[in-house]
């Protein structure tokens, strides 16, 4: 049933507002819309319309769409709304779809890509986008190819398909990525605060093809994990660094992105290899440059 273009984004603010179920729930700044316990209303604009299908229990609405709940607000062509009878009667919203042009806007996060799924049960976001789909912090940006997951309770996100994370001019790429945001403790604060680093990313897991680049140096491996509180990055596996035309080639590396200093071992610590290939490193010397006047 369409709504009238004067009364629409009312009308829906009210109806979805009722599907919240009895109990509140605090919600940390972030991209996540809450769960389906939470009693925050939400309220959703469109230019082109809203329906409400009560038959498939759903609202969908159209033309620059938004919907916004607490501090977030979700930008699409289309939003659908799904929702569901809840304990003890009450309608309770469970799932959000976002089509088109799709943006993502909290305090301190900012998402963009083509479609998206929000699970308000999981509490788990999943972008898609093409090129890639983008989630941008404070500190940092991650991209992906073929998903990215937003798990907003956890506080970590997963990047698959050419996997891309870049913080203060290094770069770190693999198959897939998971980035660990800065815990959030305390409660709540009564207003959002722009700049609180809730979406510091403190460390990065690689699975795949991982690559990480300086200016000065690339490392490649198997897997890896960036440790952004300590600045020090670990390499696994068919370990290669490059630095200009030299190269050292591994199994273990450890790369101190603070000081510019990488030192490649030839077994992890731990490991159970009885006898661990040797490091070995390629050097080409540098041409001297040439002597004024000389013939």
């Amino acid at each position: 049933m369409p709504l009238a273009p004067d009364r629409r984004a009312l009308a829906l603010a009210v109806l979805i507002a009722a599907l919240a179920a009895a109990a509140p729930t605090a919600r940390a700044q972030s991209l996540g819309l809450g769960g389906s316990d939470d009693q925050t209303p939400v309220e959703v604009l469109a230019d082109n319309g809203i329906e409400w299908m009560r038959d498939g229990k759903r609202f969908v609405a159209r033309g620059n769409a938004s919907a916004t709940r607490g501090d977030t607000t979700v930008y699409a062509d289309t939003l659908t709304a799904h929702y569901r009878e809840g304990a003890g009667g009450k309608s309770e919203l469970w799932r959000l779809d976002a089509d088109g042009h799709l943006r993502i806007v909290s305090p301190d996060e900012t998402a963009t890509g083509d479609t998206a799924v929000y699970d308000l049960d999981s509490k788990v976001l999943v972008l898609k986008g093409k090129p890639v789909a983008k989630l941008v912090t404070p500190d940092t940006v991650i991209t992906a190819k073929d998903t990215l997951e937003y798990w907003s309770e956890k506080r970590f996100a997963v990047a698959r398909g050419d996997a891309f994370v870049s913080r203060e001019g290094r770069t770190l790429t693999a198959d897939v990525l998971t980035a660990h945001f800065a815990s959030q403790s305390g409660p709540k604060p009564a207003k959002p605060q722009k700049g609180a680093n809730t979406g510091r990313v403190e460390l990065v897991d690689a699975f795949g093809h991982v690559m990480i680049k300086t200016k000065t140096e690339t490392v490649t491996g198997d897997r890896g994990r960036y440790n952004a509180k300590t600045g020090i990055a670990t390499i696994l596996n068919n370990v290669t660094l490059t630095r200009d035309k030299d190269s050292l080639k591994g199994e273990y590396a450890v790369v101190d992105l603070n000081t510019g200093v990488s030192t490649l071992y030839a077994s992890a610590p731990g490991a159970k290899v009885e006898k661990p290939a040797p490091v070995r490193g390629v050097f080409t010397p540098k041409k001297a440059d040439p002597v004024p006047g000389a013939r």
